[in-house]
């Protein structure tokens, strides 16, 4: 633990909802205090899935005088049972909490409990700067703009603190060993605010945009590329408002080597044509492109306070789509004020409509702070007590409906959101609901609950044993199509020699005798799986797999012959498996 002023000791902590995130706000804070102040500040990062009783004893063995925590709607429940002990066993440590949950009714957050000593409201750099050198050294706090303070048994709240107006004064925030950040996602930003005024989203709250200067990011950007980390996540949250510094820092992410995601968020309405004809430009594989449709639904949209242009937001997403070089993936928002049932039906048809990669389904959640949960009652809104405020109800959604929801969110994620089942939902989608994809998964949901299937953990491979048990009992007519379908996607996304139960192999006794050709083709192996090109055939013939299909998965017809399909599997692991349809050599592989 290191040292601070007079050899007191502060520990910053964050409990995140995963072991793959950061903080980005702890090592902001601890970058812009240690560069004005000398204070050696620790950090301390955990997860939401570990015992609080673990945490609470890691924390307490390294004996913080100064204990910070950086809270959020996921994390506050565990923090504050956290804070409440730990008090008890080392009353003389000074609690500090900072961050978007406890930024608002602090006033009765520490009315409420009484171990927490400080709560630091909004941006925190410049506060906590103040505050932890003056609390070190046991001097008043009524000076210090953006607290809540408890003195004896009496709550303050000061003046709040205007936001840094030059960010380039805050110092990187990933300073020392980024090498220990190699499997985890980085988080970063090269502006804060947002031009929009979402009545549900916090960021509404301060008006105007603020950004790092580009040299700044550049720089910063230069720093994280060189050290080839996972995922790299910008947090801004309107990446392309100011399309000529987005192109820039885009291209500038492009020129440099490397293998880094790029995660980013951006309003598809506002790309310009110029933009578009950039981005159709932008080698693959970089970027992940988050797009917040939210609905398509128009007076819930104005209700909130969103701008809404679909033909113009429809027309980009598909021009984004048809670059063939981002990951995309659209954002709902279920449960928004005037929004039926069927109205978020139809929003999530069209949304669907536009293929994405991934497409999240969120509720509307009554943040503090946010206008939306002022606004609670014109709409009848009933929401959970305690993080996250999710609703339960409203004038126009029911919990039942809710629920349906909830559930049909579960099958989304597990499968569309996965990938590994891409062709099969489609031709059942297309053929069986004719296109109404809501009422697919509305449908199969049903059937997950009716089975007791949902909120139970369950392998990747049973998941296609679910899919096809649903297609025997509710659409027995194309169950023998979906199997052949099943076998495809599994085959796509799984590298094993043998198929799982339930799967049917068609394969006549000469089909080894196609792994055994390509697994001795110099320039095939040298194209698709260059990895093993000094290996031997019996090597090669790991990373092969040939299957004859009763169903052509391109255009989901039923063939004269079987069609057969090689299958070439990265040797790293990672990815899907590239596909050779065999029946018109030389080969095609879909998409090139």
């Amino acid at each position: 633990m290191s040292a601070g002023v007079g050899g007191k000791s502060v520990l910053l902590c964050a409990l995140n909802a995963k072991y793959i995130h950061s903080s980005l706000a702890l090592r902001y804070l601890k970058a812009y205090i240690q560069a004005r102040e000398n204070i050696n500040i620790g950090i301390k990062e955990f997860t939401i899935n570990e015992s609080i009783h673990d945490t609470m004893a890691d924390i307490y063995r390294l004996q913080p005088d100064v204990l910070g925590f950086s809270c959020y709607i996921w994390n506050i429940k565990s923090i504050l049972e956290i804070c409440a002990d730990f008090k008890k066993v080392s009353p003389h440590t000074i609690i500090i909490l900072g961050g978007p949950e406890v930024s608002y009714d602090t006033e009765q957050l520490l009315q409420d409990n009484h171990c927490i000593d400080y709560v630091v409201r909004g941006e925190g750099e410049q506060t906590l700067c103040e505050l932890l050198p003056a609390v070190l050294e046991g001097k008043k706090t009524d000076y210090i703009k953006g607290i809540c303070y408890r003195d004896g048994k009496e709550v303050f709240q000061n003046p709040n603190r205007e936001l840094i107006a030059n960010l380039d004064d805050i110092p990187f925030p990933y300073q020392g060993n980024l090498d220990e950040m190699a499997d985890r996602i980085i988080y970063y930003e090269s502006s804060r605010g947002c031009p929009f005024r979402c009545s549900y989203c916090l960021s509404s709250i301060s008006k105007g945009i603020r950004y790092f200067s580009l040299d700044r990011v550049k720089s910063d950007l230069k720093i994280l590329l060189r050290h080839q980390v996972r995922e790299i996540k910008f947090v801004d949250r309107t990446f392309n408002c100011d399309e000529n510094r987005a192109r820039e820092i885009m291209n500038y992410i492009t020129q440099q080597s490397g293998n880094v995601k790029i995660h980013l968020e951006m309003d598809a309405a506002l790309l310009s044509e110029g933009m578009l004809d950039f981005l159709a430009q932008v080698p693959p594989g970089i970027f992940n492109l988050e797009i917040g449709v939210q609905s398509t639904y128009e007076p819930a949209l104005e209700a909130v306070r969103r701008n809404f242009n679909w033909n113009k937001l429809s027309s980009n997403i598909k021009r984004l789509k048809s670059f063939r070089n981002f990951h995309l993936h659209l954002d709902l928002i279920a449960g928004l004020p005037t929004e039926t049932y069927s109205d978020f039906a139809r929003s999530f048809n069209m949304v669907y409509g536009l293929e994405p990669d991934v497409l999240q389904l969120g509720f509307l959640k009554m943040l503090k702070g946010a206008d939306i949960r002022n606004e609670a009652q014109q709409y009848n809104y009933t929401y959970q007590t305690n993080p996250p405020y999710q609703i339960l109800s409203s004038n126009k959604i029911t919990y039942d409906e809710i629920l349906s929801l909830l559930s049909i969110e579960a099958i989304l994620s597990k499968y569309f959101n996965s990938g590994i089942m891409s062709s099969t939902i489609a031709y059942i989608i297309k053929h069986i609901y004719s296109g109404n994809s809501f009422e697919f998964y509305e449908e199969f949901a049903s059937y997950w609950r009716g089975n007791h299937l949902l909120g139970l953990g369950h392998k990747r491979e049973v998941l296609y044993q679910y899919l096809q048990a649903f297609m025997s009992d509710c659409h027995p007519d194309h169950s023998a199509i979906s199997l052949e379908l099943l076998k495809y996607d599994y085959l796509c996304s799984n590298h094993r020699q043998d198929l799982p139960k339930g799967f049917i192999s068609n394969n006549p006794d000469s089909s080894y005798d196609i792994i055994n050709v390509f697994s001795r083709d110099k320039d095939f192996i040298a194209l698709y799986l260059n990895a093993m090109s000094e290996k031997s055939p019996r090597e090669v013939r790991k990373y092969l797999r040939a299957d004859f299909f009763q169903v052509d998965p391109r255009s989901f017809s039923l063939p004269k012959a079987p069609i057969p399909i090689l299958f070439a599997y990265n040797p790293g692991g990672k990815g899907n498996a590239r596909v050779f349809y065999l029946d018109n050599y030389p080969l095609n592989e879909p998409g090139m």
